[in-house]
């Protein structure tokens, strides 16, 4: 590994925020309390992007960089007890040592965050029209590639706001999967092996360096440059080589959000059919048929690429322990959004409509990874009868479920009815979930705490199926 120096502000800034985390661990601050005004000032920074104005949008970014700095004491208020001794000398939380539900929230606050973020720019320019270029530098960009890029007005930015909130979706669940498991429990005397947390930081960065250039360039400017740095981090994390992640075999089949029809086809072949085959000729039907266009695909044909993608369901009780599957989580939930973007579109469903249940799937899909990597059992969110198969999202219909019911819904031209309603209810679900499961009080001691009786065999994140 190359080490380099930080510059000068950069240590300036962690300096100062790491005296921020000493400061509300003394004063005995959760760090889900703090994540949660990181939350709030990424809230009032896009309501003020969506102003026009040179002013508005300084305010905006002032805000913004208020939330960057707040996402960033929470999460090192972690080597601060509430004594206020740092536990190591690492400025970086050591794994392990927040509860499941803080570690959680953390990360649901810093998507949230950026979503909201992407909603105000794209909604700045819903409001007041145009092309959302602006600023010094937006007016010489007018005219060019720029303007084109994903459509010339309002229903372009949307475009691209729609596809960053893609993009980072698949970004942080590619992240989670190459980052292995949460530190586990070792043997005494034993070494434990070192685990790479997700890199929320690459977020906070990202959304500075669109701060700026909403600044110089206005709106459009700013999303296309966040999205361009979403994938290439995406891009990076998912060609990266394979003996530089530690994914975890016997967790990371729970990170692909299958639902009960998923679990039960997988349930036939028993984890005899590795997930990668199946899940790529499935994608590849399902990107061929959306790039044709779903308006296209006449009556029941329409529920054509949701039937591909089902191939991959054949997959869904493996191990997941080959060299290339810990990314089949983000490739099999990008034919998800893939579908979910292009049926929107043909269902002529708003365009924030379509990015509020993008952004629902995402924190629904996360939840259940984060679910998955720390060990937690369905029994916490539901009741003992749902243990047929423990690692389904039956509530949340699993990405097979959501996708037929989108391709039904198309097929009966109440497509905007469907992504309102589910939108909602996935939101609601997740409200309901943290504050019934997540924030049990018990629940920090539930990944060690499973008895006997509730641990079955491994078998991909899925209990075998009873016929």
């Amino acid at each position: 590994m190359i080490a380099w120096a930080a510059p000068a502000p950069a240590r300036a800034a962690d300096r100062f925020t790491r005296d921020i985390a000493r400061w509300a661990a003394e004063r005995q601050l959760a760090p889900i309390a703090v994540s949660m005004f990181s939350l709030g000032f990424a809230v009032i920074a896009a309501a003020w992007l969506t102003d026009e104005s040179a002013r508005g949008q300084a305010i905006g970014f002032v805000a913004l960089i208020a939330s960057v700095l707040t996402g960033r004491v929470a999460r090192l208020m972690d080597c601060y007890p509430p004594g206020g001794r740092p536990r190591g000398a690492s400025s970086v939380p050591p794994a392990g040592r927040a509860t499941t539900a803080t570690a959680w929230g953390q990360a649901a606050c810093a998507l949230l965050s950026e979503l909201v973020i992407y909603a105000g720019l794209a909604g700045g320019v819903s409001k007041y029209g145009g092309t959302g270029l602006g600023g010094p530098v937006g007016q010489y960009l007018r005219g060019g590639l720029l303007e084109r890029f994903g459509g010339a007005d309002v229903a372009g930015v949307w475009v691209i706001a729609v596809t960053a909130a893609i993009v980072l979706a698949l970004g942080q669940m590619a992240d989670l999967c190459a980052g292995g498991p949460p530190g586990t429990e070792a043997a005494p005397g034993a070494a434990q092996l070192p685990t790479r947390l997700p890199r929320q930081g690459l977020g906070s960065a990202r959304l500075i360096v669109g701060g700026f250039a909403v600044l110089l360039a206005g709106p459009r400017a700013a999303l296309l440059v966040m999205l361009v740095l979403g994938f290439l981090a995406l891009l990076y994390t998912l060609v990266r080589p394979s003996d530089t992640v530690t994914p975890d075999a016997s967790g990371v089949a729970g990170y692909r959000g299958d639902g009960p029809v998923s679990a039960w086809i997988g349930g036939f072949v028993a984890g005899r059919i590795p997930p990668m085959a199946p899940l790529l000729a499935g994608l590849l039907v399902t990107c061929m048929l959306t790039a044709l266009g779903l308006r296209n695909l006449p009556g029941i044909l329409i529920l054509t690429p949701a039937e591909a993608m089902l191939l991959a369901s054949l997959g869904s009780s493996h191990l997941h322990d080959g060299p290339s599957d810990w990314r089949v989580p983000t490739l099999l939930q990008a034919g998800e959004y893939t579908f979910l973007a292009a049926a929107g579109y043909a269902g002529r469903v708003p365009a924030p409509v379509t990015f509020g249940l993008i952004a629902a799937v995402a924190l629904r899909h996360l939840d259940m990874a984060w679910r998955a990597r720390n060990r937690v059992p369905l029994s916490w969110f539901m009741g003992e009868h749902w243990v047929r198969l423990p690692r389904a999202d039956w509530r949340g219909f699993g990405w097979e479920g959501r996708m037929i019911l989108v391709g039904i819904a198309l097929m009966g031209d109440v497509t905007p009815l469907l992504y309102m309603a589910l939108a909602a209810y996935l939101a609601a679900l997740e409200a309901a979930d943290f504050l019934a499961g997540w924030t049990n009080a018990n629940l920090a001691g539930a990944p060690r705490s499973i008895s006997a009786r509730r641990r079955r065999p491994a078998s991909g994140g899925h209990a075998p199926v009873n016929r």
